[in-house]
């Protein structure tokens, strides 16, 4: 009962937290198990939550052993079926990781027809590319069939994370099911040869992973597939922009980090030269604190009067409503990031954090503003309604009108700041990417 309590309260949080999500390929997903799902991991704790709120079974995992610090939180993770896997790094040097018993519990939970959720990367890292796919999923799931003459009809489903920025409140994500591996398939494989078995099943999930997640070959190649999709979808494929297309725009990032392979293989010159260049471009437009829209045809043709009076206008409009949902909304908002800073964690559990804190602040606030209005103000039972709409509503305004400031700034520098030269420059560069790209794409043919 408290599972699906708690399952609906993280569906509506994630539902705020994320501006959208976009889910393909749900209905791979069997009903009923035994059933091992199989995730990539670049967001810690957020990754378990959105896996866990696209199945309509309840789903147990698998999680390291180095969160289960004391007695309250053992407790609790008996209750979310948690069981805990060792690391190298959860035991002492020299030490090798023993889950022969954790192994037990996994086959005597997927036995009783459940689904276990366990991230074979191991662990979590801010990054795009696939990592490392570690043996453990592939063993536990052999070792079931094994165990049940290889007629326990256990399903591996593959399910590949793409976050448009894993950081960031209100950004997007593309979840991809990749339809059911039956692990009795690999039967004849793993009587021949146990070692050779693991090995290929494990393989097998890398590339389902890699369907549907980007490629890069580190840090470097990483923020230049971010750059070289930003670029393409602003000046080439603006339908597949992605606030307006996200599912399209991720899918696109996908196939940018295989053309770059590609590139980089086949053309290492150009594919220098094209980094060098995407890199300085968007290297300029930081340092004016600008975004890559300003020079875009259409905005370069828009009148600076009607744009720059069609700003004020709107703030002086809603400036009431600002600082209404600014008042009212400050705190909760503020609190979760400040909770972090003093958590002094890894960066890979921000959001985590931020939505975990937001959901006992939130609450807390406008159950305290509401309280204060009807003893204060009204206790009339529409009013309060009312109310009760109007703060999450004023929120949403609040971070729209920043936002909107924050464009409105930049927008003035680049028209009345910003040296007429430079623009000059930006456009001539603008436009030698444009060619390399289009180099590119012709030599694949």
């Amino acid at each position: 009962m408290i599972y699906w309590v708690v399952r609906k309260i993280v569906k509506l949080a994630l539902f705020i937290f994320f501006r959208k999500i976009v889910v393909t390929g749900a209905e791979n997903i069997p009903e009923k198990g035994p059933l091992i799902i199989v995730a990539n991991h670049p967001n810690t704790l957020m990754d378990p939550l959105l896996v866990a709120s696209i199945t309509k079974q309840r789903v147990g995992f698998l999680g390291n052993a180095s969160i289960f610090i004391n007695k309250i939180l053992i407790a609790i993770f008996r209750y979310f079926h948690v069981i805990p896997v060792f690391r190298k790094k959860d035991v002492k040097p020299g030490e090798k990781p023993d889950n022969k018993e954790s192994f037990i519990k996994c086959h005597e939970y997927l036995a009783e027809g459940n689904t276990l959720l366990i991230f074979p990367e191991g662990s979590s890292y801010y990054e795009l590319k696939l990592r490392e796919i570690k043996t453990g999923t592939a063993r536990i799931a052999l070792s079931f069939e094994e165990l049940n003459n290889f007629e326990g009809n256990l399903k591996i489903v593959p399910v590949a994370l793409d976050y448009s920025d894993s950081l960031q409140f209100r950004s997007m994500i593309s979840i991809t099911v990749n339809p059911p591996i039956s692990v009795k398939a690999y039967k004849e494989s793993y009587l021949h040869n146990e070692y050779e078995c693991v090995k290929e099943l494990s393989e097998d999930i890398r590339k389902e992973f890699a369907k549907n997640v980007p490629q890069t070959s580190g840090k470097e190649q990483e923020t230049f597939l971010i750059h070289a999709h930003r670029f393409y979808t602003t000046y080439y494929a603006p339908d597949s922009d992605l606030f307006h297309n996200p599912k399209r725009s991720l899918e696109l990032r996908k196939d940018l980090s295989k053309v770059l392979h590609h590139i980089q293989k086949h053309n290492n010159s150009l594919y220098q030269d094209t980094q060098t260049n995407v890199n300085t471009f968007f290297s300029r437009l930081k340092f004016e604190g600008l975004t890559i829209g300003f020079f875009t045809d259409q905005f370069l043709k828009k009148n600076k009067v009607l744009v720059t009076l069609g700003y004020f206008l709107t703030f002086i409009f809603l400036l009431p409503v600002y600082l209404f949902g600014l008042l009212a909304n400050f705190l909760p908002y503020i609190i979760p990031s400040k909770v972090f800073e003093l958590l002094n964690i890894d960066i890979e559990y921000k959001t985590s954090v931020a939505l975990g804190t937001g959901l006992i602040t939130f609450p807390v606030f406008y159950t305290f503003e509401i309280w204060m209005f009807r003893e204060y103000v009204s206790n009339e039972m529409w009013h309060t309604l009312l109310l009760l709409l109007v703060l999450p509503l004023s929120g949403y305004l609040v971070m729209f009108y920043w936002t909107e400031l924050k464009r409105f700034a930049r927008v003035l520098h680049f028209y009345f700041v910003m040296k007429h030269e430079k623009k000059s420059e930006m456009l001539a560069l603008r436009d030698v990417i444009l060619d390399r790209m289009e180099q590119a794409r012709k030599s694949l043919g």
